[in-house]
């Protein structure tokens, strides 16, 4: 399958010094290939897939207890919503080593949240952003100023093809 992409690629003219912008989900077998196909290509983080791992992330928060702690109870709930929509802010502007480190802040509340209570919808979003943590460390290289791309008029999405192919597959 590479190598007929590539074939592909190249009969619709692609050259070897060509400049070129790949958009993924920031999976390792999608990286792999566009760096087969064009090593010396731009390689960005999708934002749809960004969002669509925020909007999980809040959604799941709003499940949380309103507080934690008995005899001086702090917001729970409120404040991870917050700090997540802070984390987001940060990604979409391209700062992030403090979108981790927000990231961080929140994994410490869950941590206490999941010790205090017995785990439930604490643990399970603990486990979530645990994993998302790991995910923008990994793809930190690929995260551009989203909002600067967007005022340029340049693409920051795919959310346009993931619309096509959920029609196409729902027709089917």
């Amino acid at each position: 399958p590479k190598r007929r992409l590539f074939e592909l690629l190249q009969s619709q003219g692609l050259q070897m010094n060509q400049q070129i912008e790949f958009l993924s989900d920031g999976g390792e077998t999608v990286r792999d290939l566009q760096l087969y196909l064009s090593p010396e290509a731009e390689h960005l983080l999708d934002w749809f897939h960004l969002a669509m791992r925020f909007t999980t992330m809040t959604q799941s928060a709003k499940g949380l207890p309103e507080t934690m702690g008995d005899e001086q109870p702090l917001p729970l709930r409120d404040e991870v919503i917050r700090q997540l929509e802070r984390t987001k802010w940060f990604l979409w502007h391209g700062n992030v080593f403090r979108a981790l480190q927000v990231l961080t802040t929140i994994l410490f509340d869950l941590e206490m949240a999941a010790g205090e209570h017995e785990a439930g919808k604490s643990g399970k979003l603990l486990q979530v952003v645990q994993e998302f943590y790991t995910f923008i460390d990994r793809n930190r290289a690929f995260i551009p100023n989203y909002g600067e791309r967007y005022r340029n008029g340049e693409r920051i999405s795919t959310g346009f093809v993931e619309s096509t192919v959920n029609y196409v597959v729902s027709k089917r």
